[in-house]
This record gives C-alpha cells, structure tokens and sequence, in this order.
C-alpha cells in the first residue's frame, strides 16, 4: 500500500479500530498496515497514522 498523504489521529476513549475505520470512511486492515500494529495496540492516546485517499 503506498500512502501519499496522511493525517495524525489520537485514540480516544471508546475507540475501536472499527469505530476509527468508519469515522475516516476506511478499511480497518488499512489503519493496522499503514501503522504496523495490531488491533491490541489501539488504546487511549496512541497516535495513528490515517490514510488519505
């Protein structure tokens, strides 16, 4: 996956990888590739990487 562009996301309390995914209009898989993580890394205040399309 090649990401030309991306935006800077603070987990926050609640959030799923699901609910992240959704809020962006993006494939959970994308979030956890662009970010070499697993789902068990989303927590309170991890900062992501989101893919713009």
């Amino acid at each position: 996956m090649q990401i030309t562009h991306s935006e800077l996301y603070c987990v926050q309390e609640n959030d799923t990888l699901a609910s992240i995914a959704e809020k962006f209009n993006l494939n959970p898989t994308s979030i956890l590739i662009i970010n070499n993580i697993t789902p068990k890394n989303i927590r309170k205040g991890f900062v992501l990487y989101i893919p713009q399309k």
